[in-house]
């Protein structure tokens, strides 16, 4: 099974490496969201990218993404992906229509000074062109929909995305949530053991289920 990670805003795809580095033998594809640098003029734009990049592989693989990666790995399971068999949903919001604290986080943005947006190596304009077209996101009705096994991942003190992830657990049919002790909003660079460990339980979950719906459709005589 491919692992195929999305990382959040403002990180790229070697904020996974520790986690990667915890899978031994396990065969993955960190994706870079933004190449050169360059933010997408919207969020819609992300999702064709990626789901066109998604179509290209010919393996059973499972999505895992932290904050806006986790979003993102909820929009793309629209798509119905041939090969996508579980998702790994880190730190994410699903509804950012009316949500207040996202509001605030994108005034807080605006009022930084371009200096700040220059040392971590992007421009203001478009990365709050990029967050402004999230503010009528609502994947409510999207996610109730998915069928695929998914791990809701939150860290214990990662207080503005902990109770939309035990929504996400309630909303999503076949979802299980678990909540990291003493773990913040970064998971995978934070607790990339941890993180690691829970996705090979949750692999090792996905094969027993496997095996056991053979067994269902093809019974011993």
């Amino acid at each position: 099974m491919k692992l195929i990670f999305l990382h959040g805003l403002g990180q790229d795809k070697t904020v996974w490496d520790d986690v990667t580095a915890a899978l031994p033998r396990q065969d993955y594809l960190a994706l870079e969201l933004f190449e050169d640098g360059k933010i997408p003029e919207n969020f819609a734009t992300l999702t064709e990218q990626v789901a066109n990049r998604l179509q290209e592989i010919e393996e059973d693989f499972i999505l895992i993404g932290l904050s806006l990666g986790g979003v993102l790995a909820l929009a793309l399971s629209q798509y119905h992906f041939m090969h996508l068999k579980g998702l790994i949903i880190s730190g994410a919001q699903y509804h950012l229509k009316g949500n207040l604290l996202y509001k605030l986080q994108l005034l807080v943005f605006q009022l930084l000074p371009q200096s700040v947006f220059k040392k971590r190596g992007e421009a203001k304009r478009p990365f709050l062109t990029f967050l402004k077209s999230m503010s009528n996101l609502d994947l409510s009705e999207r996610i109730k929909h998915i069928q695929l096994p998914t791990l809701i991942l939150c860290g214990q003190k990662d207080k503005p995305n902990l109770l939309p992830a035990k929504e996400m657990a309630e909303l999503i049919p076949k979802a299980k949530l678990s909540v990291i002790k003493k773990g913040g909003h970064l998971l995978n660079t934070e607790m990339p053991t941890v993180f690691a460990t829970e996705i090979t339980n949750f692999l090792r979950i996905l094969i027993i289920e496997k095996k056991c719906s053979v067994f269902v459709q093809h019974p011993k005589s």
